[in-house]
């Protein structure tokens, strides 16, 4: 496996994931820039196409999306952040500092 280009945090963040098979709440263990990993037993694919909506305070939410790049079956699986706006990665940076990271 290749290394990592972006720092990341331990998280215990809730987010809806938007997948082939529907949608479903699940829990992002790790957070970067660049990708997360997501706590989930159900059954993805590699390439699959995704999106996550993590829920922020003050009623806000953003969306952002990404490729599944790896899957642990049963465990969970690892996103590549997609083609983000300045918005998202704010967003994300945030939640890095938040959680004693550098974003």
């Amino acid at each position: 496996m290749k290394e990592r280009d972006h720092e990341r945090v331990s998280i215990a963040q809730s987010v809806v994931l938007d997948c082939s098979s529907g949608k479903r709440e699940v829990r992002v263990s790790d957070l970067s820039t660049g990708g997360c990993y997501v706590d989930c037993i159900s059954a993805l694919q590699p390439d699959e196409i995704v999106k996550l909506r993590f829920i922020l305070p003050h009623d806000r939410s953003e969306e952002i999306p990404g490729t599944i790049v790896y899957v642990h079956p049963g465990i969970g699986f690892g996103i590549q952040f997609n083609d983000m706006t300045a918005q998202q990665r704010m967003v994300l940076e945030q939640l890095i500092f938040l959680n004693g990271g550098k974003p």
